[in-house]
């Protein structure tokens, strides 16, 4: 993912969100597909790249989905929430599949290159 300064007052940030999945495998199975195509295609001009980085099936009834976005924000306030409003967004009305106080962040200042 791109990194460094974006403008005078923001900086690029790496995100990464680590979010639970309800169901297992075959419920993400059928709808990573829109997920994906949701997060790909973000809302906010702030999202440099936004991918699904992987998942990890733990049992029949378990994922975890982990998202790396590259956002441009002042702060890592800012970052964390702009990359939480477009999870969000790409869940859709599916927010309920997953386990969000369960959930993950990692953020940091982007390498530079």
């Amino acid at each position: 993912m791109p990194g460094g300064k974006v403008g005078r007052w923001k900086t690029r940030y790496s995100v990464r969100l680590i979010v639970p999945r309800r169901g297992g495998w075959r419920a993400w199975g059928a709808v990573r597909a829109g997920f994906e195509r949701a997060l790909a295609d973000p809302g906010d001009p702030a999202i440099a790249a936004a991918e699904i980085a992987s998942e990890h099936r733990r049992g029949a009834d378990y994922v975890r989905v982990t998202v790396a976005l590259a956002v441009a924000a002042s702060d890592v306030a800012d970052a964390l929430s702009i990359a939480w409003d477009a999870f969000r967004d790409a869940a859709g009305d599916d927010l309920v599949g997953w386990e969000v106080t369960a959930a993950a962040a990692e953020v940091r200042p982007a390498a530079e290159g």
